[in-house]
């Protein structure tokens, strides 16, 4: 919101204020002289704390509704009579609202309310109307006013006048003209006076009654500008430059700074205040956390359906494009079943059988909410396309993620492209929470009804088709040259399997607060999922995703353009790297705590690792060790002896590490394991070996 509009709000927020004030006391009088006589008035309740409620009632509906209604002074007079309907419209719904949370409603009369809107109604309107027809031209000509001289070139001067006088700009009044090249002098342009020419402006504006200069740049150099400015700076005038417009003037315009230089920001389409862009990420918070108890029962009711009839990974993620065009991975519940290819040859579906409900339901959606907390999606939004439909758009359709997407929206409930464009388009300048509400009741009116639109509902198909297809590709365990049985005594396996599900049920169970506020600070860090997933390698060569808290910024994985040409050959002999400039402030926090690793409770409990045993390693890594089949003869570990007793400092260049992990291997047992144990967690608060 320009200063403009923003003053003039005040100014409008005032009046209303003063009408309010006015029409109750008016609506008392009727009510109580009058309309007695028809219907008695009794007075059960304090009526100035109805009218402290009618004021709160028109700030809430002004901070949470109108903020972005700007159009004052464009609004011609019926456009204005609408515009303050729906006002009254909004505090009635707002004081009805209060009235019966507070359960004072019986204490007032509701034809005194009537009354009051209706007479508040007519006051305003007039009170308004009034304001831009007689109040706002007498300020521009009033003392309190800014007295302006353009100067600016002859084909320049009217589109300049013309920018001022369109606008209503009340603050400005235009007290004369000099045109730079032409002579001018002493004409009227637009009915004002031309009051000198470029060779005697300075000795002609040194004896005008006027505030400031409005210079506006023709031909003249910037060291011509300078020099203008220089002058008008010793007679004490204010000096305003016009910024020029590169022939964007289709555009959304706003001043802003970056750092210490002035820039203009040219939109497509008008900005989302910051203002309501919080108030939403607020209501999405809230209505996250009172929905995220659902989806924890529908999660547990997917997984004991999965596990009868198709286990694998429940969630799908994939890419997306978000505000601003910057990409993230959107969940979704998984609704094709692992076999889907074999069942479709069949003549089977190739849905599973929770996966029919959850589609039908659209309850495979229900996912979303962890972007929503995350902070990548909002409830209410333009749809987040995948990268190819985002690429096939129009300039236009882009500028549309200039806002969060969102899990449900026009989008959902149009189909033509044009009018969900225009639809968008005046959600994001004209935001209301009522608007939001009203999208999210016609959405649940249309899924009950069975009426419902799922917007490219089949292109989800091939994302899944691959998904499934990386499904049976991990199941395929990681061929390896070579076998090793040796395994150690049945007795000490059982003890350590069942330590291990002891120590990750209490640690997960224990740890909970701290799992959920390291979650909040890595998003509030560098945003995004809080979580990342590697892919390793476990027993037999089974491929497993390894958990931990994200330490790194969210596109590290472009190691080319982030690490020096040292970095990324340590990188790629290592797997590590001494003062990585990928990972995030709280992320060194994380390594160095070792607080990473405490999502990987999970896959211990899960049985996927082992609380002590070699390191879990990538594919990639496997091509430093001789005896790969030994390495991956058991279960890797959360810690173990080359992470206890030397960490990074043994590597494998020198073949320490390979020689430390098959020393456990060998020597494996119930002693060496609790020696580890202490001595990891001695590792962990001295910080030894911590990167």
């Amino acid at each position: 919101m320009s200063n403009l509009k923003r003053y003039t709000q005040y100014i409008v927020n005032l009046i209303d204020i003063v009408m309010i004030l006015i029409s109750y006391e008016v609506a008392f009088f009727i009510r109580a002289v009058p309309l007695d006589r028809w219907r008695p008035f009794d007075v059960n309740g304090d009526y100035n704390e109805l009218l402290l409620i009618l004021i709160v009632a028109y700030i809430l509906v002004n901070v949470l509704i109108l903020y972005a209604d700007d159009e004052y002074l464009k609004r011609n007079t019926r456009e204005e009579f609408v515009s303050i309907i729906k006002l009254s419209l909004y505090i009635l719904i707002f004081t009805a609202m209060a009235l019966y949370f507070l359960r004072m409603a019986e204490h007032y009369s509701r034809l005194f309310l009537i009354v009051f809107f209706l007479v508040f109604i007519f006051f305003d309107f007039f009170g308004r109307v009034g304001l831009k027809k007689y109040v706002f031209p007498r300020l521009q000509k009033g003392i309190n006013s800014e007295d302006v001289i353009i100067i600016a070139p002859y084909d320049q001067m009217k589109t300049t006048i013309d920018k001022i006088r369109n606008t209503v700009d009340w603050r400005y009044n235009i007290a004369g003209l000099v045109v730079t090249d032409k002579d001018c002098k002493g004409e009227i342009m637009e009915e004002i006076r031309v009051v000198s020419n470029v060779e005697e402006m300075f000795v002609d504006i040194a004896s005008e009654d006027i505030d400031s200069i409005l210079l506006v740049q023709g031909e003249e150099s910037t060291s011509t500008i300078k020099k203008w400015m220089h002058e008008f700076r010793k007679l004490g005038k204010i000096i305003h430059v016009q910024v020029s417009e590169y022939e964007l003037y289709d555009s959304f315009r706003t001043l802003d700074t970056i750092g210490e230089s002035a820039v203009v920001t040219y939109r497509v389409i008008s900005p989302m205040p910051r203002r309501q862009q919080l108030i939403r990420r607020v209501i999405d918070i809230v209505l996250g956390l009172i929905i995220l108890p659902i989806f924890l029962l529908v999660y547990v009711v997917v997984l004991i359906f999965s596990i009868f009839d198709h286990p694998q990974e429940l969630l799908v993620s994939r890419v997306r494009v978000g505000r601003n065009s910057r990409r993230f991975y959107q969940y979704r519940f998984r609704v094709y079943h692992s076999k889907a290819f074999e069942r479709e040859k069949e003549g089977k579906s190739p849905f599973s059988f929770i996966g029919r409900i959850l589609r039908f339901t659209h309850l495979d959606g229900l996912p979303m909410i962890l972007n929503v907390l995350i902070g990548d999606m909002s409830f209410i939004g333009p749809k987040a396309p995948n990268l190819p439909n985002y690429l096939a758009r129009n300039s236009k359709q882009r500028n549309l993620l200039q806002i969060k997407p969102g899990m449900v929206g026009y989008w959902s409930c149009e189909v033509e492209p044009e009018i969900i464009y225009k639809d968008e388009r005046n959600y994001i300048r004209s935001w209301t929470i009522l608007k939001d509400f009203a999208i999210l009741f016609y959405m649940v009116v249309r899924y009950v009804s069975g009426n419902s639109l799922r917007i490219d509902g089949d292109t989800h198909v091939q994302e899944e088709y691959d998904f499934v297809r990386e499904i049976n590709e991990n199941a395929i365990p990681y061929a390896y040259k070579g076998e090793y049985n040796k395994q150690p005594n049945i007795v000490y396996r059982f003890i350590k399997r069942s330590f291990d599900i002891l120590f990750s049920g209490l640690g997960l169970l224990i740890l909970s607060p701290i799992f959920l506020v390291l979650m909040v600070m890595i998003i509030f860090d560098n945003g995004g999922n809080p979580f990342y997933i590697h892919k390793r390698i476990g027993k037999r060569g089974k491929r497993l995703s390894i958990i931990k808290f994200r330490t790194m910024r969210r596109d590290a994985g472009d190691v080319t353009r982030l690490l020096t040409p040292e970095q990324l050959e340590q990188y790629r002999t290592e797997f590590k790297i001494e003062d990585d400039p990928r990972i995030t402030p709280f992320g060194s926090f994380l390594r160095k705590s070792s607080l990473d690793e405490l999502p990987q409770l999970i896959n211990i409990l899960f049985g996927d690792i082992s609380l002590i045993g070699p390191r879990p390693v990538v594919e990639a890594e496997l091509e430093n060790y001789e005896n790969v089949a030994k390495l991956l003869s058991i279960k890797p570990g959360l810690t173990g002896y080359w992470q206890a007793y030397a960490r990074n400092h043994a590597t494998y260049k020198e073949g320490e590490r390979q020689e430390m992990e098959m020393y456990y291997i060998d020597h494996q047992s119930l002693w060496f394991d609790i020696k580890i144990f202490f001595k990891t967690i001695i590792a962990v608060f001295t910080k030894e070996g911590a990167q």
